[in-house]
């Protein structure tokens, strides 16, 4: 309590955070699942400065997001905390006089920021963590975007395989995980990865009430100037974040919003220099920058007012990591989505030509995208209860309080008694079932809807009885059937580990 006065100038702690330092300090492994803006920075940040406690010494963060590392080692500094960054956009003297200092007998730093890269790569830095580890001064490791591991270590990223050899060269160094997107699939994957089954579980809810959800169709013609019109009308002067697709686009909306709207607008993405990535975050954190345009390589500040994607998210988890960037001092914020389905081209053609995806993680990303597809086409289902349904949280419509614009827009529906197909729908899952047990709900819906897909003739799925039983549905209302019945409890999803130690979500009855 004394360092969070002294230090961070705060009387109280949000939900959990307490418990996950009392938890970190006693040298326990702890998973940490908490909105964005909830405070998870403080998770770490307090016991890498507190000096008593089972686990003491220097607390390793790992990031893999340098902007984000820059900005909290500079928020410390300026706190008075020790805290230094490794990473490869430092000058070589940086990184000399911070290795001398984490070698050398005297203090060392309370925290240091390095990329998940730096930590695989670098057999020199895994030397000083070696030594640190042999001398009882590694206090604890904290892997930050937790969901990272999942998500890219899944895309065989090396960097993010390899952080399961923490636990099997540093055993007794406590590990804490943490991430503000994560269900119940890529929560599985982290744990197991991380090597922390066992440790303490701490979440929260997922709803964010001052955020405002609202899709719009998306015409490429005319796409920049009604976000023109949006900034201009709605969020004149005030700060946010643009996210597109490409490095290419990124840079074709900056100049465009600068050159012809007159918007103080510039670009990011992990391909710039550090000069020009240093020049946009100090324009970005004096106020000269008004408008970051982006890849998921940015997503700081707290008083951030809009989130807009320009270009369809990858998966309904990156879409609420990225909308959870707005709005994190707790005060109203908008995030706009503009969709069209000739997005997903895009997206496929990069998940078809990857080289070092699976076939089955090429099928894992495709279905990811289409729950995005969902998402957006879905005008009737208020949007938060969808997103929170994405992380098997349950939610009344009612709460959202016209937050969103599916509430917001005062329509008028008619309702139909779907009990005929939701039987059938129970009833052909148990056909499938009956030949093969490992059927996600994606696939189950679309033998529902007779697709002539491959994998379900490959199965002989489209031989069973009820094949095609919902035809006659629009995908949303096929949607809507199975995604009603996880909900009453008709069906349930089950996580199961593959060979390779991913989970994948499987329907049962």
């Amino acid at each position: 309590m004394r360092k969070l006065r002294e230090v961070f100038k705060l009387d109280s702690f949000r939900p959990n955070q307490l418990e996950a330092i009392l938890a970190t300090l006693s040298g326990k492994d702890v998973f940490v699942l908490m909105p964005t803006g909830g405070g998870k920075s403080l998770c770490y940040q307090l016991p890498g400065v507190c000096e008593d406690g089972t686990s003491r010494g220097v607390t390793i963060v790992v990031s893999p997001l340098i902007a984000l590392m820059v900005d909290q080692v500079q928020h410390l500094l300026r706190k008075g905390v020790d805290a230094i960054l490794f990473n490869s956009d430092q000058g070589q003297d940086v990184s000399r006089e911070a290795r001398s200092r984490l070698m050398s007998r005297g203090s060392k730093p309370k925290l240091v920021y390095v990329t998940p890269e730096k930590l695989h790569r670098s057999e020199d830095f895994r030397s000083i963590l070696a030594r640190l580890y042999t001398n009882g001064e590694l206090a604890r490791f904290v892997i930050d975007e937790a969901h990272c591991v999942s998500t890219w270590g899944r895309d065989f990223r090396e960097s993010y395989q390899d952080l399961d050899r923490l636990r099997v060269q540093y055993p007794k160094t406590p590990i804490m995980a943490l991430t503000a997107t994560a269900n119940e699939q890529v929560m599985m994957d982290v744990i197991d990865r991380l090597g922390i089954q066992g440790c303490t579980l701490l979440k929260q809810s997922f709803n964010r009430p001052n955020l405002f959800y609202d899709v719009r169709p998306k015409s490429p013609k005319t796409v920049l100037q009604e976000i023109y019109d949006f900034i201009n009308q709605k969020h004149r002067g005030q700060t946010g974040i643009i996210y597109c697709l490409s490095r290419n686009k990124c840079e074709e909306v900056a100049k465009t919003l600068r050159e012809q709207y007159k918007l103080r607008a510039r670009h990011y993405h992990a391909h710039l220099s550090v000069e020009d990535k240093n020049r946009t975050q100090a324009s970005w954190q004096s106020g000269e920058c008004q408008i970051i345009v982006a890849t998921i390589a940015f997503g700081m500040g707290i008083d951030i007012r809009f989130v807009i994607h320009h270009s369809l998210p990858k998966s309904l988890d990156a879409y609420y990591q990225e909308t959870g960037r707005a709005g994190r001092d707790g005060q109203p914020a908008t995030c706009l989505l503009f969709y069209t389905y000739a997005d997903t081209k895009i997206l496929f053609k990069l998940i078809q030509e990857s080289e070092t995806s699976s076939a089955e993680e090429k099928k894992r990303q495709e279905d990811a995208v289409r729950a995005v597809v969902q998402y957006c086409s879905n005008e009737s289902d208020c949007r938060r209860v969808q997103v929170l349904r994405h992380f098997n949280q349950a939610f009344d419509s009612k709460d959202c309080r016209k937050r969103c614009n599916n509430c917001a827009d005062g329509a008028t529906y008619i309702e139909e008694d779907a009990t005929e197909m939701a039987a059938k729908a129970i009833k052909l899952v148990r056909e499938i079932l009956a030949l093969d047990t490992s059927v996600t709900k994606l696939h189950c819906l679309d033998v529902f809807r007779g697709a002539n897909i491959k994998t379900i003739r490959d199965k002989n799925h489209d031989r069973i009885s009820l094949f095609g039983a919902g035809s006659s549905l629009s995908r949303e209302q096929g949607e809507r059937i199975f995604n009603h019945l996880l909900w009453v409890g008709a069906f349930r999803e089950v996580t199961v580990a593959n060979r390779a130690g991913w989970n994948t979500m499987y329907l049962q009855v």
